[in-house]
């Protein structure tokens, strides 16, 4: 019985670790197929199975490398301990995925640990084996050195991906800045037209590449030379400045973008940024840019210059060393001695992993070669063909397809919680809610929809038209100058424009920013669903209002961006408020617009005949001094009582067009002000998730215009 059992514990550590070695392998494919599909997917269930590999991975490999080293048997598996080298390579990752997020980078120091242990394991396994035949252990040195340089690559990408990195570059490529600058002051004057003439060159480069040619590959492909890419910028400083070039340019720049304002194909520009955006993911998330990690780490006294050289020679001995050494080691294998009573199956698995090392090893190339024939990757002649399929062998640029993002908006609706058009969802909301409690219940409150054209353009155009002097502090309103803008131009009298000072109240810069968003947030839902559009292009405008709204919404109190402590608990009355009107009605629709025109009416009847006399009572107190000024925010009214005065004022515009036009103008101001403002962390993490139309948002501003706020700037 016991000579049975031991015989059934050997057969199921053997088989068992032919199995976990293959699940190993399995992932590494897996890995390499799907991890550059979460930038263009952003779908939570692909997430989740992307997350669960990357976690096993690594967890399977550990496993594997720690069962070799106590597996001592006989002679006949002994070639298992063959198999230690390709834990470490499988400990290295694939090319295409080194971190899952951003906190798997800021744990570099851990991947460190583990480099050390997990090296002295695998060196500790393959010392015990003694094979005769030098052949076999010169491709376990082979695999080894393979292994070792694989993960210590991994981990130097987790380094110079982390925020504080980041952060030091970013730091010492401002300074380079700030000291260009200052030569370029006292230079004379005629070095200074030089240098205005060299900067009105490359905008006009530039913006011929993102309006008009094909061609953003070259672009990106001249950005990635330099140590510090402008567009690494937004994941590492919270505070961007505005181009230099701009500045230069500053009186010629609107002619300059004159020519580009009415083409047809002007949505391009978003394949640019997109494709820039893009890099930086690679960047932070990828091995692609390890041969210049390297090499700046060779070449420190020089390392934001001139380090071409030892990034080609680095690039070199990358990929003679990456590309060959496993083909060696496969050749040397199958050259080797086999009469040893070695197992059948170890030596089937063997071949199994060395191929499996060379077929991973080798489809980031074929693929970053295929990429070459699409649009807008595709170069103009044979020869920068050439000379970029000789540029990806040295460094992969992956998989690249036109589609660089998932090109969708989330979308975060107050009044979806309690949307009666269909019937199992209130009964499974609040099971869900009963069993996991109120996280659960919020899960149901996102969705998704595409990026139209329309949306692009309405905020490229607005981008298009705000290059003079005078509107270049676009990223420091929030709706109030739309606001003056459309009575201006609606030639509304200084009397009139009284009627509109809670809209007024509500876009001031003094007003709690978010709280302002949740106002008109549910106002802008209110007007959405109390009366149907008759004309087309009002019928865009109010699509495109209601989207920003949801997704500015959706940015605020499901992604944290700029709430306060203050919002957040108004954001959570405000709910509380919701359930309370709606529940009194008793009887609700099934289409969410009578839900929406029911919502209103029980506003209106709750809160619009003590709306005034709070306001008043407020008002008098901070003048008379009973309350400090700062603590308006603090004892304001509760946010639907806010409501129906700004909804008034909306819907007391008779022209449609007119009022959905103002709408946008408002919602596209708080977009443009929020984007410099969302923080490097932000764009940082959600790079890795799909994108965010945002960030797109914030380069296309910094690449059009001087749209930044100024550094001290209140954020």
């Amino acid at each position: 019985m016991v000579l049975h059992h031991n015989h059934a514990k050997e057969l199921w550590d053997e088989w068992g670790i032919h199995c976990l070695i293959l699940v190993s392998l399995f992932l590494q494919v897996f890995l390499f197929l799907t991890a550059d599909m979460r930038r263009r997917c952003g779908s939570r269930v692909i997430m989740m199975v992307l997350w669960l590999a990357y976690l096993s991975a690594d967890t399977v490999a550990i496993f594997v490398l720690g069962h070799l080293a106590v597996y001592v048997r006989a002679p006949s598996h002994e070639l298992m301990f063959f198999w230690a080298p390709f834990v470490l390579v499988h400990l290295g990752g694939q090319d295409t995925i080194t971190a899952f997020s951003k906190q798997d980078n800021e744990l570099w120091r851990r991947h460190l640990l583990s480099l050390v242990s997990q090296v002295a394991m695998a060196g500790y396994v393959v010392s015990k084996s003694s094979w005769p035949d030098a052949r076999l252990r010169a491709a376990m040195v082979l695999m080894f050195l393979c292994g070792f340089f694989k993960y210590a690559g991994r981990t130097l990408c987790l380094y110079y991906s982390s925020p504080k990195s980041l952060r030091a570059s970013a730091l010492s490529n401002l300074f380079e800045t700030i000291r260009s600058l200052w030569k370029k002051i006292i230079c004379r004057s005629e070095r200074i037209r030089s240098l205005r003439a060299s900067s009105r060159a490359k905008l006009e480069k530039r913006f011929e590449i993102m309006f008009v040619a094909d061609m953003c590959w070259k672009f990106v492909g001249e950005s990635t030379k330099h140590a510090y890419p402008d567009h690494m910028q937004i994941v590492s400083v919270d505070a961007l400045v505005d181009d230099e070039c701009l500045f230069h340019c500053a009186d010629k720049l609107p002619d300059m973008l004159e020519k580009f304002k009415n083409r047809p194909d002007r949505c391009m520009a978003y394949q640019y940024v997109a494709a820039l955006l893009a890099e930086s993911y690679k960047a932070l998330y990828t091995k692609t840019v390890l041969p210049m990690y390297v090499g700046f780490l060779l070449d420190v006294k020089d390392r934001h210059q001139n380090c071409q050289l030892s990034i080609i020679l680095i690039s070199l001995i990358h990929i003679l060393f990456q590309y060959l050494s496993t083909t060696i080691a496969l050749v040397l294998f199958a050259a080797a001695e086999k009469k040893r009573p070695y197992s059948q199956a170890d030596i089937i698995v063997s071949y199994l992993l060395l191929v499996g090392a060379i077929v991973l090893d080798l489809l980031p190339v074929f693929t970053s070669i295929v990429s070459l024939t699409r649009k807008p990757f595709r170069p103009g002649t044979a020869r920068e063909w050439a000379i970029m399929c000789l540029g990806n062998c040295f460094v992969p640029q992956g998989w690249k397809t036109t589609k660089q993002w998932s090109e969708e908006l989330a979308q975060y609706s107050m009044i979806s919680r309690y949307n009666t058009s269909n019937a199992c969802m209130p009964s499974l909301r609040k099971w869900t809610g009963k069993c996991f409690g109120a996280w659960c219940v919020e899960f149901f409150d996102t969705t998704r929809t595409p990026v139209t054209d329309d949306l692009k353009l309405l905020v490229l155009d607005k981008l298009l038209l705000q290059t003079s002097t005078k509107e270049w502090g676009i990223a420091s309103f929030r709706g109030e100058r739309a606001l003056k803008k459309w009575m201006a131009s609606h030639r509304v009298p200084e009397p009139g424009r009284s009627g509109y000072d809670a809209l007024h109240m509500i876009v001031s810069s003094r007003a709690e920013f978010t709280t302002s968003v949740l106002i008109l947030h549910i106002a802008t839902d209110i007007c959405y669903f109390s009366e149907d559009t008759e004309t087309d292009e009002a019928k865009k405008k109010k699509m495109m209002s209601r989207e920003l709204s949801l997704y500015i919404m959706y940015l605020v109190f499901k992604c944290d961006v700029m709430l306060s402590s203050i919002s957040g608990l108004a954001h959570e009355q405000a709910h509380e408020e919701l359930k309370e009107s709606i529940s009194r009605l008793g009887m609700l629709g099934r289409e969410e617009k009578a839900m929406a025109m029911a919502m209103a009416m029980a506003m209106a009847m709750k809160v619009e005949k003590v709306v005034h006399y709070h306001l008043d009572a407020h008002v008098r107190a901070i003048r008379s001094g009973e309350l400090l000024p700062g603590t308006e925010e603090v004892v304001v009214p509760p946010v639907l009582s806010r409501v129906p005065a700004v909804v008034q004022e909306l819907m007391a515009i008779y022209d449609e067009a007119s009022r959905w036009d103002l709408i946008s103008e408002v919602w596209l101001e708080m977009l443009f002000y929020m984007a410099p403002r969302c923080g490097a962390a932000f764009h940082y993490e959600h790079l890795s998730t799909g994108g965010e139309f945002i960030s797109h948002v914030l380069l296309l501003m910094r690449h059009l215009g001087p749209f930044m706020p100024a550094p001290d700037a209140s954020f």
